[in-house]
């Protein structure tokens, strides 16, 4: 029996939307925390990670616009969401500890994301899988990079 080809278009449009988020989420965050930090070791692997979310932000911009549809980003309510949880972590301890604990449970978070999007869209274009298998083959090495600043 051959899958729905509605199905599979919803399945791709859904996995590429959750890289943008998933990717939107990762620099933002990066952004915010860089300012929070003295650490010129883990401002550089910052700024490292966040050019890493960039590019394969842009890949799935692309590969959506490809498709015909738009990039639903990060919404002002989640960016808010985030921006407050890390004021309030950071309010009494803005060590390089402490820091590099919040992007280490990040960068977990995110791979329980795409392991999630992966099951939620089985009939995703191999494109689309590809992106999101390299998304969590980065938040996976960034996690241990993180933990490495702890």
């Amino acid at each position: 029996m051959q899958p729905d080809p509605n199905k599979a278009q919803a399945d791709n449009e859904a996995m590429l939307q959750e890289v943008v988020q998933n990717t939107e989420m990762g620099k933002n965050t990066l952004e915010e925390i860089m300012g929070l930090t003295h650490d010129q070791a883990l401002k550089d692997e910052i700024m490292r990670q966040r050019n890493a979310y960039r590019q394969l932000n842009q890949q799935a911009h692309t590969a959506l616009d490809a498709i015909g549809c738009e990039a639903r980003g990060q919404s002002a309510a989640a960016r808010m969401s985030v921006s407050m949880g890390i004021r309030t972590r950071t309010m009494l301890d803005k060590s390089t500890r402490n820091l590099a604990t919040m992007l280490a449970e990040g960068s977990s978070q995110g791979v329980l994301d795409c392991k999630r999007a992966e099951t939620d869209y089985p009939l995703a274009s191999p494109g689309a899988h590809k992106l999101m298998q390299q998304l969590c083959e980065m938040q996976t090495r960034a996690e241990q990079t993180w933990r490495e600043f702890v």
